[in-house]
């Protein structure tokens, strides 16, 4: 940045104090209070005639029994555009009629004419916005947060300062920081600048994300990566010129840029390792949104992978934040990385008495009858051993909902155990024979009568 005398050029705050009493002498003077009493009777005017006629057309349409669907419909979004151009078309038109009114009472009108220019601005404005709106609906909300109303916002500001006396020596005031200093008119080029290279960034993205995945045969992730990394990269850019265009001297950026570094080998090793882990995430596509996962036990739904985390849904509809190093430094089990297809285990066991081809028989129909099991592959038991007590088995059936795999197994259970019962067919508990060995003469010995009580 530029390390000349600071006394070269009036400070920021001297500035401003200087043009608030520029401000407040203008205000004083009775031409200029006369006008600024017009100015809010037309804004106020402006505001409640199309207020007024809205709240009855309300009350009217409230009281109507059978409107027309469609037509209301119709006029309903008409009307709704244009009430939005209603107050500055009014606003204009009472301006432009109290300008003629003044001239001809010979009265000063510099201000309602300068005003005028302001006006039309807001005008143009809410037609683009109106355009926007008609044309692509709800999803024109972006661009007038992003685009549209900054660029308008700023040809205001031209026109306010353009009017505004002494407002040249206010954009060359110097803002200064310690030994370094930079004009005002300075920063707002340098701001123009970055906020450029973001508006540019983000339509980039936003081009690359809807027109590559037609024209490249590449996961949507992927472009999705590709379309953040360059987005940032142009973002990097529009930071660098920007502070270039402030005089910034890079060889004192690089120093900073080193402390910076040790900064962020140091404090900041969680994030550089999540960022990285979301970049390994969204190149490798191991996990994309929607799919089913197991995480700490839990089944949830990915819901979206950025640079340094995942939210995923559980079962129970809650979102979790999660750091995406947890997903490349531990063991996540994804249940619809390749397909959807996926096998339920459903354990049992059934006492000894069991004849295990019919338990097999009853195991599989059961399997079937479930709406959420699919036929193929078809459901199959599996003879897992024998238990102390029971014979065990392993029910394997197939879904392709991976996140019902809780509710498909506790509904087997249900069909299991009425099955099994209908079929007279025990699931044991636990049992333990009890081996007194050489002990049980003296055992049975002390329960006899006449030989005392066993203590």
């Amino acid at each position: 940045m530029n390390d000349n005398n600071p006394n070269q050029g009036e400070s920021l705050f001297e500035s401003i104090s200087d043009q608030l009493d520029v401000l407040l002498a203008i205000i004083s003077r009775p031409v200029v209070q006369r006008q600024i009493v017009v100015i809010l009777l037309i804004f106020l005017l402006a505001w409640l005639l199309p207020e007024s006629v809205r709240r009855w057309r309300r009350r009217r349409r409230s009281a109507a029994q059978a409107p027309g669907v469609g037509t209301e419909s119709t006029r309903k979004r008409w009307l709704a555009s244009i009430y939005y151009l209603v107050t500055p078309l009014l606003v204009l038109a009472m301006l432009t009629i109290s300008g003629w009114i003044f001239a001809f009472l010979g009265y000063p009108h510099g201000l309602l004419s300068d005003l005028n220019n302001l006006i039309l601005i807001w005008l143009v404005y809410r037609l683009v916005m109106t355009a926007l709106f008609g044309r692509f609906g709800e999803a024109a909300g972006a661009y007038q947060t992003r685009i549209v109303t900054p660029i308008f916002l700023f040809l205001l500001a031209i026109q306010f300062l353009s009017v505004i006396p002494g407002s040249t020596t206010f954009t060359n005031s110097m803002i200064h920081f310690g030994t370094i200093s930079f004009s005002l008119s300075s920063l707002v080029g340098a701001l123009i600048v970055l906020y450029v290279f973001i508006i540019v960034a983000w339509i980039v993205k936003q081009m690359m994300v809807h027109t590559l995945p037609r024209r490249l045969d590449a996961q949507p992730g992927v472009i999705e990566s590709v379309a953040t990394l360059t987005r940032y990269a142009l973002v990097a850019v529009g930071i660098i010129l920007s502070l270039g265009f402030l005089g910034l001297n890079f060889t004192s950026l690089a120093i900073i840029a080193g402390g910076l570094s040790v900064g962020i080998g140091i404090g900041l090793q969680d994030l550089v390792s999540n960022f990285v882990s979301g970049l390994v995430l969204l190149f490798e596509q191991s996990l994309r949104p929607g799919d089913i996962i197991e995480l700490n036990g839990r089944i949830s739904r990915v819901e979206k992978v950025s640079l340094r985390s995942t939210i995923v849904r559980t079962r129970t509809n809650e979102e979790l934040i999660v750091p995406n190093n947890s997903f490349t430094a531990d063991q996540v089990k994804n249940f619809t990385k390749s397909e959807r297809l996926v096998r339920v285990i459903v354990p049992f066991g059934v006492s000894y008495k069991s004849d295990p081809e019919l338990v097999r028989t009853i195991a599989t129909e059961v399997g079937l009858t479930h709406p959420l099991v699919l036929p193929l592959p078809p459901p199959e038991l599996l003879f897992q051993g024998y238990n102390e007590s029971s014979l065990d088995f392993n029910l394997q059936v197939s879904t392709n909902e991976p996140e019902l795999t809780f509710r498909i197994r506790s509904d087997l259970y249900y069909a299991l155990w009425k099955k099994l019962a209908e079929n007279n067919i025990e699931i044991p508990f636990p049992q333990r024979d009890l081996n007194l060995g050489d002990g049980w003469e003296d055992f049975t010995a002390g329960l006899q009568p006449g030989r005392g009580t066993l203590s």
